[in-house]
Formats: C-alpha cells, structure tokens, sequence
C-alpha cells in the first residue's frame, strides 16, 4: 500500500469555534476516506494545506488549496434551506450553500457535514407508526434521488479540484485500503425469526400468506409460503436455515455479520432465545462469519437497554460482539441511538437505512463516524450505511412499479463507480421465502460478487479490522479495538 500523504488544515481567524469543530470532522472524514495523514499545521513542509476561510490567504505557500467559508452553523431544529442543483462532471449536485461568487468553488466540507452529520433530519418532528424518523421525508421535500451517494460525489469534486484544480470536471475515485478489493461491501443477516418450534413455524406461515394476499399481493409469495406449510406438515424444520445458509455462502464465499436478538421484550421481537441458536454460533465463526448484537425493538426508544443487552449477548455467546444494528431499523432520536452504542463500547452500527426505499440515506457510500452535536466532535465507533435490505427493496418495487433487480443494481454500481465501499446489504433469510417472495431473496445471490470481480463481500468485524488504520491516521476512532 501506498505511504498516505500528509494533509492539513488551518482557518482564517475570522472562522467561529463551532464552525470549525464541523468543519474539521469533515475533513478528516474526506482525509480518511481519500488516504490522508493529517497532521498539525507546520508539522511538515511538504503537507498539502487545506485553507479554510472568506478568501485564500495572501502569503504564497506551495501545496496550498483554498475552501471558501460558506457553511453556517444553525439550530438543530432549523430545517436546511433548499439546495441548488448543480451539474458538474455529468452528475447533478447538490449545494445547501451555494457556490462562492469570488472564487467560483463550493464549500466542499460544509455540504459533506451536511450530509453526514444527519442534522438534515434533526428538525424532523414527526415519526412513523413504529417510532421512526420518516428519513425518506428530506428527499421526498426537496427532489433528491436516494439513490445517489451524495456525499460522496462531492468528496470526488474536491479531490479533483484538490489534484487539478479548475481546468478539468471530474470525479475521482478513492483508493481502496484493502488489496485486491475495489469495493467492499458488508453483508448481513438479521435473525428475525428462527425455527424453535413446529407451532411458531406454522403460526409465521400462516402470516405470511396473509401478507401475500395484502399487501405484497404476490403469488410467489403465497405459493412458496403454502407450499413450505405442506413442507412443515411433512416434518421438515421450516425456518431451521443457518446451516444451509452458512454453507452456500462458503461456496461464493462471502462472509457475513449474522445479527442476532438477546433480549425478547416486546410482540415485534424475535421468537427464539439466543442461548437456544448457540451451537450454530461456532460454525458461524468457522465460515469466517461474525455475529452481532440486533438491539430489541424498545431498545433505544423506550427502554435504554442496549448495554443490558449487549450483556446478556456475551453471556449467551462467550463473547462481547464488535457491532449493533437496531431491529426494525428502530430508533427515534440520533443523539440516543449514537450514545447508547458509543456507552457499550462497540466498534460499529448499521442502523442508518431507509425502511420503505433503497438508497444512501446519508449520502454515503462509504463508513464514517457519526458526530456528536452536544460534546462537537465525532463519536468513536463507525456507521456502515444500510443501502439495501430485502424489506426495502421489495416494497420500493411493489409501490413504485420498478423492477427489483435493476434498483439494486443501480444502487451497488453507485458506489462502486465513485467508491471503495463499505456500505452494508441486509438479506434475513435468502435461502427460503420467509421473509420476502422468491424473486427478491434471487437479488441477494444475483448480485454477490464473483470470483476474480474485484469486490469483496464480508462482515463488519473483517471490515472495521481491515481498514480502522485508514480512519486513525485521519484522527478518528481512537481507542476504538480491533477483534483479535
């Protein structure tokens, strides 16, 4: 791997306290995500040196780039003004802050903190019917297509504009940190339900072919859940599918973060117990699998209980997982959900997707660490963006009309033409028609990568192992661990 070069960043007196806490999260999530050391001011001759102020500095410097100072803190229940489209390098691109009248540039890390930040939904009042910040709402008010990576296109601006200036559009793509890897993708499986019983099997059957009557109105689905009841009569273990699972996904060898409940508090809980699951957790961890914590559903919104939980995870399994996601995606506020995983000590969440459509819900396609806005300063684990799951995806293309595979698709090839990944697919159950019709569950193994593709598919501790060095060397997650 290529030595990282050194980059720093200093500001114009003139920038206010607040403003440059933001503005330097952002940066050192472009400098993590682009392969920069950043370094003090003055700290080496030959660092480039981002200039973040109203004008470029008078004093000639070499390797010096100028960022005008656009952005303007505002209350976290302020919505943000609507954004200029702009088209640059074929891709339509959005500013919340305009471009500057002298210079004629954006301000690059303001709009990133946008983004990433999440303080676009912080103004968000009102929540779904299960507690949720409806998120599609910020995309649905100002024309954003969700399936864009935002963000990410406008970290390949400034680093074209960074390597060559005004006299080229482009979009540069980020080197990987993983040899032999162009993209990585973290792939998952949330245990919602399980075999534990033929009662609860039959009951979840049964469910199901009233969901595919209204509202998947699917014939597949009805048809594979009646004939897996006939199956479940005949004696087979309908549900019982992590084995099968584990085994084909050793055969296309992807890896996965398996996601499992440990506390059953609520209707929308799991059935099984996680002490009940535990022989199949040493053949996960034999694959080269991991399992993860999947916070209850009152988890963060009622209860607080994601620290009890993760107890009695590692009391059931012998070990404290890396990671959380939040069942039905479920939380109501940021600041609870960042708090709750930080104050456990885990390495990773992936909560942050959308329920109802696919797409990049923070404009990212890559990791980063969220941001605090009470102590200003970013939090010590990583967000892997959910993109795509199952649910979403098949209720994006039963409402809207547009077919499955293709939306996938759009989505995937977004990233990989503008990143190295480290975004996260969700999949329940792609072995049986449990969850979603048949034709969803063949997108999950359409779309793995094939051998030689340059894309690697793997869990979210291989991830946060492999490439915690890049965001360290930005200044982020420290103190965050490694499994061993």
């Amino acid at each position: 791997m290529n030595v990282p070069p050194p980059i720093c960043l200093t500001f114009d007196v003139k920038v206010p306290e607040l403003q440059r806490a933001r503005i330097s999260y952002a940066f050192r999530v472009f400098s993590a995500i682009y392969n920069y050391r950043v370094v003090n001011d003055n700290a080496e001759e030959a660092a480039i040196r981002i200039e973040y102020g109203e004008k470029a500095s008078s004093v000639s410097r070499s390797r010096c780039f100028h960022i005008p100072a656009l952005y303007r803190a505002r209350s976290l229940q302020d919505p943000p003004n609507k954004p200029l489209n702009l088209r640059y390098s074929d891709e339509d691109v959005f500013l919340f802050y305009g471009i500057d009248g002298v210079s004629g540039k954006p301000d690059w890390l303001g709009e990133i903190f946008e983004w990433i930040s999440s303080i676009h939904e912080s103004s968000v009042t009102n929540r779904d019917s299960a507690g949720r910040i409806p998120s599609r709402y910020f995309f649905e008010t100002f024309g954003i297509s969700p399936r864009k990576p935002h963000a990410t296109l406008l970290m390949a601006w400034m680093e074209n504009a960074l390597k060559n200036g005004h006299n080229k559009e482009a979009l540069s793509k980020a080197p990987s940190p993983i040899a032999g890897a162009e993209h990585i993708v973290v792939c998952s499986q949330d245990v919602d339900f399980y075999n534990v019983d033929k009662f609860s099997a039959g009951f979840r059957l049964i469910k199901n072919m009233a969901i595919a009557v209204r509202p998947y109105r699917s014939w597949s689905f009805l048809h594979s859940n009646s004939n897996l009841f006939l199956d479940l009569l005949r004696g087979r273990r309908v549900g019982d599918y992590l084995p099968e699972l584990l085994a084909r996904m050793e055969r296309h060898e992807l890896q996965s973060t398996i996601f499992m409940v440990a506390r059953q508090g609520h209707r929308r809980d799991p059935n099984y117990r996680l002490q009940a699951l535990a022989p199949y957790l040493s053949e996960v961890s034999k694959q080269g699998s991991s399992v993860a914590l999947h916070s209850s559903y009152t988890s963060i919104v009622e209860d607080g209980t994601l620290i009890p939980e993760l107890q009695a995870f590692e009391k059931a399994t012998g070990k404290k997982p890396m990671g959380n996601r939040q069942h039905w995606l479920r939380f109501d506020d940021h600041k609870k959900l960042f708090d709750a995983v930080e104050g456990a000590g885990l390495s990773f969440d992936s909560s942050l997707g959308f329920t109802e459509i696919v797409g990049f819900r923070n404009g990212a396609s890559f990791a980063f660490p969220p941001y605090d806005f009470e102590g200003e300063r970013p939090y010590h684990f990583l967000e892997i963006p959910l993109v795509v799951m199952d649910v979403n995806l098949e209720a994006e293309s039963r409402k809207q009309k547009k077919d499955a595979q293709g939306l996938a698709d759009e989505v995937l090839g977004e990233s990989r033409k503008w990143s190295w990944g480290g975004i996260s697919v969700l999949w329940h159950n792609p072995i049986e028609h449990l969850q979603v019709p048949k034709e969803i569950n063949q997108v999950f193994w359409n779309c793995a990568p094939r051998p030689q593709s340059g894309e690697k598919w793997m869990s979210g501790e291989h991830f946060v192992n492999q490439c915690l060095s890049r965001y360290q060397n930005a200044g982020l997650l420290e103190g965050v661990q490694t499994s061993a």
